[in-house]
């Protein structure tokens, strides 16, 4: 699967730089200010916390944009089953197009940038409904089952979302053989 968006690494950086930004300034907050002993205690745990997670965030923003070795000659990349349109949210096959609901294509693109990692109805939820909502976890299964009739429309004899009974659900693209594309 294809994703087309390359400003990942460039985006994920200005983030990083905007919550230091952001941490420093509430701890300058939280310094200046006059509050009860164990609530200062709490926020500065807090922010030390924060810290932490963004010193971690700005390690892995560096290895992600670190240079990569020069790949090795190798054969033809072979086409890919499946690219994920974010300006249009269309999902395509070599052949055709499908239009995707939000929601669909959130969790199409939850689900595939993550192949094989098992996600749970409430992970799927927490990655796709942002207005906190009360959701019902059977929802998910819903706008799974509907992604799976629009994957069969292109693919008809492939199954690209699996379940996991019990856990919840993974992508993983099947192999094909050139007689079934």
């Amino acid at each position: 699967m294809i994703v087309t968006d390359e400003t990942d690494t460039h985006t994920g950086a200005q983030l990083s730089q905007k919550a230091f930004l952001l941490v420093s300034l509430l701890e300058q907050q939280v310094q200046q200010s006059t509050m009860p002993d164990v609530l200062y205690q709490r926020l500065s745990a807090q922010i030390t916390e924060l810290n932490t997670v963004l010193g971690d965030l700005k390690l892995h923003m560096k290895a992600l944009s670190a240079p990569v070795a020069a790949p090795q000659p190798t054969t033809a990349q072979p086409v890919p089953l499946l690219v994920l349109n974010e300006q249009r949210f269309t999902l395509s096959s070599p052949q055709q197009s499908v239009s995707l609901t939000r929601l669909e294509f959130n969790f199409h693109q939850v689900l595939a940038r993550h192949p094989k990692q098992i996600f749970s109805r409430s992970q799927l939820i927490d990655s796709s409904y942002t207005d906190f909502k009360d959701i019902n976890e059977r929802t998910v299964d819903c706008h799974i089952r509907k992604l799976r009739a629009k994957h069969r429309q292109l693919y008809p004899k492939l199954r690209f979302i699996h379940t996991m009974y019990g856990v919840g659900y993974y992508y993983a693209e099947p192999e094909v053989k050139a007689e079934q594309k």
